[in-house]
């Protein structure tokens, strides 16, 4: 079982990604940005003829751990795309525990594809 500790602590990912595996289950762990999912309660109250002048709005960025899984004994650059999954979780103590919890899920739902060596 991966444990909150096998995957070291969020100000590593600030700075590296992580690779690690678990009995044939290899994955990467990184930090990365997406954008933000947009407020519900900010409504816009310009007209049609306000926006031709004004600059395109800014896009909000929010970090995220992003996870990628795939079978070994292969490195993730030299594996098909087809044969990974990923997952992204928010960037949060909260968000890393989910990490741990989807990963030993993946491997526990998936035990098959999984080649011990």
């Amino acid at each position: 079982m991966i444990t909150n500790d096998d995957i070291l602590n969020m100000n590593f990912y600030k700075k590296e990604q992580f690779t690690g595996s678990y009995q044939g289950m290899r994955y990467l762990i990184k930090k990365d940005a997406v954008p933000a999912e947009p407020s519900s309660n900010t409504a816009s109250s310009a007209s049609a003829s306000d926006s031709v002048d004004a600059p395109a709005a800014e896009t909000v960025m929010t970090d995220v751990f992003c996870v990628t899984i795939w079978p070994g004994p292969y490195n993730f650059a030299s594996t098909d795309d087809s044969e990974k999954t990923s997952a992204t979780f928010p960037f949060t103590p909260e968000g890393k525990d989910a990490v741990v919890a989807w990963l030993n899920e993946q491997w526990q739902n998936r035990r098959s594809e999984w080649r011990t060596l």
